[in-house]
């Protein structure tokens, strides 16, 4: 696992934590925080994913069946 992995994992689980406290609150904004997050540490993994494909010399980097 490199880092962008690490770190996209890391922002996604706040994500989801922000998420449901601002659920269970009624805090609207901290509830749309989380979903930012959410997505943003998704795209840092996916990321993440496709420099290790590359490392690997995968032939379609960006497919995941490539694992």
């Amino acid at each position: 696992m490199n880092k962008d992995q690490r770190e996209g994992l890391k922002e996604e689980l706040k994500g989801y934590v922000n998420k449901g406290i601002g659920s269970i609150t009624g805090n609207e904004d901290r509830k749309v925080k989380g979903e930012v997050q959410i997505t943003n540490g998704d795209n840092r993994k996916d990321l993440g994913d496709q420099e290790d494909s590359i490392d690997r010399n995968a032939i379609d980097p960006g497919n995941p069946s490539n694992l």
